[in-house]
């Protein structure tokens, strides 16, 4: 699959998103057996492990990694492999570990032409992951193969920065957090097959200024959830309908606390981390908005469902 490169101008740098080659070795993994069925991944601040827990039994999560420096796993559409960023900057990595636990897999090491590597997503069908990277003084999105082969830069708007790719259900496409000089204000669409970029949206609403850490379509296509920075500086979460591109607060949250990175939980819930109270957990939401957050995993940030 060729596809057209993508220039943008720099979003992130280093980690500050988070506060090639395919192949590579197998080490740094944690539990040996997890019996994993549906539910979330995730890592902890502490550690920064990758993390996996049941919906069944969220107070007894299996570490699959140990001393990796994870962040933002997700999860392949048969709920078997996580794939997550590893460390950040020039040392960073993409790869895969088991849901079950066992060995973690390196797809894909940062280069001179590709550094900073985030926010891995698989397709839907599982056969390509998308992801963002640092390439000189621009970002730039890709996608390559599940096993970290065939590493194809999109796009072909020059003129705007992308981050935080999410696939269409289908497929065919990417949506992208997209900005300038005044951060990720728009999304846009990138279909993967014409290498063709359209507008969603030019505006986040009234409240969001900027596009955070993370953009997801829902499950059926129809609903963009993101982690959008507020005036305050804090971060909250909304949705953003495709087809009328209306923007709506979907949690107010309290004062001094910050949401973000949300994950679809199904058509009609969204998770998402929260650092309420001085603690790290995950947090849902029922749509379109909601005063009453339910608990769902604790010491939890950076979630995944496996739907």
């Amino acid at each position: 699959m060729r596809i057209g490169s993508l220039l943008v101008i720099l979003a992130f740098s280093g980690c500050d998103l988070f506060g090639g080659g395919g192949g590579g070795g197998n080490t740094g993994g944690g539990t040996g057996s997890f019996d994993f069925t549906k539910g979330f991944t995730y890592v902890r601040k502490d550690d920064r492990n990758v993390y996996a827990v049941n919906d069944s039994a969220v107070d007894e999560p299996a570490a699959l990694t140990a001393g990796l420096s994870a962040y933002t796993p997700s999860f392949s559409p048969n709920k078997k492999t996580i794939v997550f960023v590893q460390g950040c900057g020039d040392s960073s990595s993409i790869a895969t570990v088991p849901s079950s636990g066992g060995a973690v897999s390196t797809l894909l090491s940062a280069s001179a032409q590709m550094k900073d590597l985030k926010t891995p997503v698989y397709s839907p069908d599982g056969a390509y992951i998308a992801f963002s990277y640092l390439n000189g003084s621009v970002t730039e999105v890709a996608v390559m193969n599940a096993d970290g082969t065939g590493v194809t830069p999109l796009g072909v708007n020059g003129s705007l920065s992308y981050a935080s790719p999410t696939w269409s259900p289908d497929g065919t496409a990417l949506y992208v957090a997209a900005g300038g000089a005044l951060g990720l204000t728009q999304v846009e669409k990138i279909v993967v097959a014409s290498n063709s970029v359209s507008n969603v949206t030019n505006t986040l609403g009234n409240e969001a200024r900027t596009i955070a850490g993370r953009l997801v379509a829902s499950p059926d296509g129809s609903t963009l959830v993101f982690d959008g920075e507020v005036g305050s500086g804090a971060t909250r979460i909304f949705t953003l309908d495709v087809s009328s591109k209306t923007v709506t607060l979907v949690y107010a949250g309290e004062n001094g606390a910050n949401e973000s990175f949300p994950t679809w939980v199904d058509g009609s819930t969204v998770a998402f981390s929260s650092d309420s109270g001085g603690n790290d957990n995950l947090y849902s939401v029922a749509l379109p908005s909601s005063t009453s957050p339910s608990l769902l995993v604790p010491k939890a940030i950076e979630g995944w469902y496996s739907r």
